[in-house]
């Protein structure tokens, strides 16, 4: 009983100790990030910036605050290390109407991997044994653009830029309560030319409950490393992003989500989200989404900032959607359909 009782009380010391240095280290990040190159005035200075607008739909109706509560195949784009949560086979695929006439599509597979052999170590690992592995394209169409001289006088000419980003990740449990991830990009960018490069994602992700009830998750992600957007002899940097999240279930219906992100071209800025589940029975479910992000706030007129959407979920079918303004620009509505088996 005391061996229990002292076992119980090292796993809380050492998960108070890796959360603990979690945040400091995220803290640490941030505001190096904040003084150094992650500042309001460096707007315009990255490439790729469809990197940065989301992914699916459920991200973007909370708030994008999805750090630590994204645990489908789309962890993939938001940390890595959610992939580890993975249960079953999970096919997504995002189509995005945004302002001004700009699209936006994102499909993801996410695998769970059947372990080979039997683990040496099985109580540190997932039921999978091995992790999930994922395979995903984020892509972005910006319409047909008229072509001007350096006068401002149309040519008579057009052209579409677009982006795409392939994506390749891997997340696992790797102790009791540790996830970690790891993600690989190859962005390919055109305007009237093109430039192509390759970036790197990673993250981590600490489980337990606070006061030993309520299921509390904290992350930290880096995404969109050491690639630079090369056109002629002009290269930009890809919008490197950390993200420092936390979510908290006070019940099992209800997830709250909040992330502190730094972007390499921006000020750091708050989003947090919140989740309702709403069961219908024994193959049916739904969910209620909200949330609010400091992104473009300061750079828009109008309503700006907030989004909302909801979830159907009918056996392995399941369909979400977003809504979310944008001030002078537009809107934005994202639909996402699902299939896990």
């Amino acid at each position: 009983m005391g061996t229990d009782l002292e076992k119980s009380n090292n796993r809380r010391a050492i998960l108070r100790f890796l959360a603990l240095l979690t945040t400091t280290t995220a803290t640490t990040l941030l505001g190096t990030a904040a003084y150094a190159a992650f500042k309001a005035s460096d707007a315009g200075t990255a490439g790729g910036q469809f990197l940065k607008m989301g992914a699916d739909a459920r991200g973007a109706a909370m708030g994008e605050a999805m750090g630590a509560a994204a645990e489908d195949a789309a962890a993939l784009y938001w940390n890595p290390a959610g992939l580890a949560a993975l249960e079953r086979r999970h096919a997504s695929a995002t189509v995005g109407l945004l302002y001004q006439s700009v699209q936006t599509g994102f499909a993801v597979y996410g695998h769970p991997v059947a372990p080979m052999v039997e683990p040496v170590r099985r109580r540190e690992l997932r039921a999978s044994g091995l992790g999930t592995l994922a395979v995903g394209v984020l892509y972005l169409n910006a319409g047909r653009i008229k072509e001007r001289d350096n006068t401002g006088n149309l040519t008579g000419g057009e052209f579409s830029p677009r982006d795409a980003a392939l994506m390749a990740g891997w997340g696992a449990s790797v102790a009791d309560h540790l996830d970690i991830g790891l993600g690989l990009k190859f962005v390919d960018s055109r305007i009237q030319g093109s430039a192509r490069t390759g970036a790197v994602d990673a993250g981590m992700r600490l489980r337990f409950e606070l006061a030993e009830e309520w299921p509390y998750v904290l992350a930290l992600s880096a995404s969109n490393l050491g690639g630079t957007l090369r056109f002629r002899e002009q290269g930009d940097p890809l919008p490197a992003v950390i993200r420092l999240g936390q979510t908290l279930r006070p019940l099992k219906s209800w997830l709250i989500s909040a992330d502190a992100v730094a972007a390499r071209d921006n000020a750091p800025y708050p989003a947090v989200g919140t989740e309702v589940s709403l069961p219908a029975g024994e193959e049916m479910s739904g969910a209620l989404r909200a949330g609010w992000s400091h992104r473009t706030r300061g750079d828009l007129d109008g309503l700006s900032g907030i989004s909302f959407g909801f979830a159907f979920n009918w056996s392995s079918l399941g369909i979400d959607y977003a809504w979310a303004p944008y001030g002078v620009l537009g809107q934005a509505n994202r639909l996402t359909l699902n299939y896990r088996f």
